[in-house]
């Protein structure tokens, strides 16, 4: 089962890869065409550059304040889009590696470097390495409880069937796709996705009721708590 796991996710890397790649070359000739339509630049002393960019900050500050009707607000998002679209334009100029890194994919990066392996930089190898192992010890479907800290959500994660603490662990902690999840256990992606909605179902109302408890006995609450408390407020108004 492990085995088959590990080829999956493998297969799945090789097609990422070829995607990074695809898009890799994609931006490259989109940066090369949009550079190739450029007027030509003209060299103006630093001192130029910089009263031109305070003239415009200037004249789109007045535009702003004096805007009215529609077609005044319609200049100025017109002006921004503009603004925005030569920021979005140098970015791409220096964003065309992926992940920020300088050596694009084909320049020889490979799945598994032939010196240094990609598992080096494998988050749970980083931890091992620095001396924490309990990640590792529990990067398990049945551990899942242990792979977080609130006590509470860790007593909700270890009520779960092992059926649903499997799908939930290879789905959301290990990015397993629903479909290729489905291949393993021999069932239908349709089927993963359902059992893991009844699953996510279940961590939530469950969870709610912790989280009612903390906001009456005036414990603070994360933005994403609040948020979901709010999201089964308004769902139970709906219903």
């Amino acid at each position: 089962m492990v085995d088959d796991y590990e080829d999956i996710l493998s297969e799945q890397e090789e097609e990422q890869f070829a995607e990074a790649l695809a898009d890799e070359h994609q931006a490259e000739l989109e940066v090369q065409l949009e550079r190739d339509e450029e007027p030509p630049q003209i060299n103006e002393p630093p001192e130029t550059r910089k009263l031109k960019r305070e003239l415009e900050r200037e004249a789109l500050l007045r535009i702003e304040n004096a805007a009215r009707t529609t077609d005044d607000f319609k200049k100025v998002i017109a002006w921004w889009n503009r603004l925005d679209s030569n920021r979005e334009r140098k970015e791409r100029y220096h964003e065309i590696s992926r992940s920020g890194l300088d050596i694009p994919l084909d320049y020889g990066a490979k799945l598994d470097g032939e010196i240094i392996p990609y598992d080096v930089n494998d988050v749970l190898i980083k931890q091992i390495r620095k001396g924490d192992y309990i990640d590792a010890i529990f990067h398990c479907p049945f551990e899942l409880n242990e792979l977080v800290t609130d006590g509470d959500l860790s007593k909700i994660l270890d009520k779960l069937s092992d059926d649903h603490r499997e799908i939930i662990f290879n789905t959301i902690v290990r990015n397993m796709s629903t479909k290729a999840l489905g291949d393993v256990r021999g069932q239908t992606d349709r089927n993963i996705r359902k059992v893991r909605a009844t699953a996510i179902k279940k961590i939530h109302k469950s969870l709610l009721r912790v989280l009612q408890s903390r906001k009456e006995n005036g414990i603070p609450l994360t933005l994403n708590e609040k948020l979901l408390i709010k999201k089964a407020l308004d769902d139970n108004k709906g219903s």
